[in-house]
């Protein structure tokens, strides 16, 4: 029988242009905003208050900003927890217009993968990747560096989000998983196996499922 595991799937904290309005127009890379400082402060709150609690071995995030900061930061916070923080980006946003700030600013042309880091390739980008803290982006492993094609429909992005939370609790089996992501990954795991007895319990931006 295989091993028990918790996975535990974290949305990001508080974006930035959810509280600087001129951010969408200003920035280089609108669709893909960083923490506010008051994310920053959330991320590391949780962190304390409540993954301290939990056995968690594995933490793997997606590749927006938000996300690599809110995990980096619970890697400051809890630093005898994890060594590393992997990269998936089939856990990425679920890729629509209004989730890319572009329903003011068109998007630049070409496959997201093309545009998503201004024209640097993921392993490039994580190295500039503003974050925060003593964490170091050479704690950063990639194992998923394809974004799926943009846009796409809703049906399109849970699917994607499924397969990529079933092979990643494959992928680490055994081992309790912090996954840290964007809401619709957290409501596709809070659908999993709802009318059975463990079902994942959703509560502040946490969901937690006991496989």
């Amino acid at each position: 029988m295989p091993a028990s595991q918790t996975m535990v799937v974290m949305r990001h904290a508080l974006r930035l242009d959810e509280v600087d309005h001129d951010f969408v127009s200003s920035s280089k890379a609108w669709w893909d905003p960083p923490l506010a400082q008051k994310g920053f402060d959330q991320a590391a709150h949780t962190a304390e208050t409540r993954l301290r609690s939990l056995d968690l071995q594995v933490l793997v995030t997606s590749p927006f900003k938000r996300c690599l900061q809110t995990a980096n930061t619970v890697v400051e916070s809890m630093p005898a927890y994890f060594s590393t923080i992997r990269v998936n980006c089939k856990l990425c946003e679920m890729l629509t217009a209004r989730n890319l700030n572009a329903q003011d600013r068109p998007l630049p042309d070409g496959h997201i993968q093309e545009w998503m880091w201004n024209g640097s390739s993921i392993d490039a980008a994580l190295k500039l990747a503003p974050l925060s803290g003593t964490a170091t982006t050479d704690n950063f492993i990639i194992d998923d560096p394809d974004l799926p094609a943009f846009p796409e429909t809703a049906e399109q992005a849970h699917a994607r989000i499924n397969v990529a939370l079933e092979a990643i609790g494959n992928q680490y089996e055994g081992k309790n998983i912090l996954i840290v992501a964007h809401g619709e990954v957290c409501r596709c795991h809070c659908t999993w196996d709802v009318t059975q007895p463990d079902a994942p319990q959703a509560h502040q931006g946490l969901c937690i499922t006991r496989l």
